[in-house]
């Protein structure tokens, strides 16, 4: 492969990865877009390698670098983009030292290894918890994601690029045995999925899966958060009282609806309290709460038996940073079904969903920002099927969404002003799954293997002499 066509490919790479990582994304197109780059990089030089690895890692930010631009600023964007560009520039390398020096059949490995490795420790780390992560592309390939419930976003990280991977060495090496391993690997992967997913509601020694009925509303009328809670109630209450006029049990509002002061809050929970305990309903509702000593993004859960509340515990940096972090999860039950709350950005975070494993529903108010809608709805689906529980999500300038714990999108509409959404809510599911109970194994053993690729690599190119 020539120069330019080198260069050519590392372009269409860092386009179709632009799309994987976008707001809205082809699923199919993450399985494909590593493809020319990996081709490109197995046969150039080391400096080539990672040239045209960072510039697949640079275009990759396309789609993207507006948004969190809009949200962080011009200075994190070129950070992102930086290490975007260093870490697909090292990625690169690895996979062309691999092929030229380790066995194909372990080669193969170096590139989903490491990915997924990444993937992993950016979890562990980032205060943004998984959000970036490539499995977030496939939330439409239902049987494919139910890898999740075994080894989390990492595993489907992982197969992903296994396949791109395994492609690449075909084209490059013309090396069937490097497709055995991931050819048996990707369709177990897909056979679990389908027999995984039911074809229709599970049922229970009681009969059908149970569903209960809500009503998830949204007021993207309000800019920000308003100080007047009375003007925020008053167009809130009638939504509640007619969705309690209609047999609904469960009410659920959005994140921050309005801004509880100290002198002012004890009549603002009164009045919630006092609507609940006459329609007998739960009602969920999101504020920005500032009692005496501290201020504190919270959920209130209030029912016909009293109210208990649950503290944001992961905020947006510098957003959010004058919120106190709450520091327990909240779960409970009621009429027979066990409940989880949790708020918006703490279902970027797969260890506080494993969490809630066990619940049977999560009810998540949140607050997006209109462009990532879809996006966002879908990383909190994905803590469903790892943790497996349904979830209902109330969004202000996002998307209102119930879904069942195999990721299946079962009900969602878009927020606007005076949004009413009423849904049948799935009460049972498979309950506490394997990536529940263990956690991240599977991640941190990519992030082992990557390790144990690259010496491999470094000491068969010793041994064997090669340079450049």
């Amino acid at each position: 492969m020539l120069l330019l066509g080198r260069i050519f490919a590392a372009l269409i790479s860092g386009a179709l990865l632009a799309q994987a990582y976008s707001l809205n994304p082809f699923w199919p197109l993450a399985w494909l877009a590593p493809i020319p780059l990996l081709i490109a990089a197995i046969g150039a030089s080391r400096l080539g390698a990672f040239a045209y690895g960072a510039l697949a890692g640079v275009v990759s930010m396309a789609l993207i670098a507006l948004y969190f631009m809009g949200i962080a600023g011009l200075v994190p964007v070129l950070i992102i983009t930086l290490s975007k560009a260093l870490a697909w520039g090292a990625i690169a390398s690895a996979v062309r030292a691999a092929a030229r020096a380790a066995p194909t059949w372990a080669a193969v490995f170096v590139f989903p290894a490491l990915l997924a490795g990444i993937d992993t420790v950016t979890a562990a780390t980032s205060p943004h918890g998984s959000a970036g992560a490539l499995a977030y592309s496939q939330m439409d390939f239902i049987p494919f994601i139910q890898i999740a419930s075994l080894g989390g976003a990492p595993a489907i990280t992982f197969v992903v690029a296994l396949f791109a991977s395994m492609v690449a060495f075909l084209f490059a090496k013309r090396a069937w045995v490097s497709a055995l391993a991931p050819t048996f690997i990707i369709a177990g992967v897909l056979s679990y999925g389908v027999f995984r997913v039911p074809m229709v509601e599970p049922s229970t020694p009681s009969g059908p899966a149970r569903t209960i009925n809500a009503t998830l509303i949204a007021g993207d009328q309000f800019e920000g958060v308003p100080d007047d809670w009375r003007y925020v109630w008053n167009a809130y209450t009638p939504q509640i009282e007619r969705a309690a006029d209609e047999g609904r049990r469960i009410i659920i509002l959005p994140e921050k609806i309005a801004h509880l002061e100290p002198g002012d809050r004890a009549a603002a929970i009164e009045q919630l309290a006092e609507i609940a305990r006459r329609r007998d309903v739960m009602i969920v509702a999101g504020a920005d709460d500032e009692p005496e000593n501290a201020r504190f993004n919270r959920a209130f859960v209030f029912t016909a038996a009293g109210w208990a509340s649950y503290d944001k515990r992961h905020m947006i940096p510098e957003l959010e940073s004058h919120f106190a972090l709450g520091a327990a999860h909240l779960i409970f039950e009621y009429e027979g079904v066990r409940y989880g709350v949790a708020i918006c950005k703490d279902m970027d975070f797969a260890d506080l969903g494993r969490e809630y494993a066990g619940v049977d529903v999560m009810l998540v108010p949140a607050w997006d920002f209109v462009d990532d809608a879809w996006l966002h709805s879908r990383m909190a689906i994905l803590r469903g099927v790892e943790s497996g529980y349904a979830i209902a999500r109330s969004a202000r300038n996002g998307m209102l969404t119930v879904s069942d714990a195999y990721g299946r999108v079962l009900q969602q509409a878009p927020s606007g002003p005076q949004t009413a959404y009423n849904v049948a809510m799935p009460t049972r599911g498979p309950g506490a799954t394997i990536y529940a109970r263990f956690g991240d194994v599977f991640g941190w053993l990519t992030v082992a293997l990557a390790a144990l690729l690259i010496g491999w690599t470094i000491l068969a190119r010793r041994r064997a002499g090669l340079g450049d």
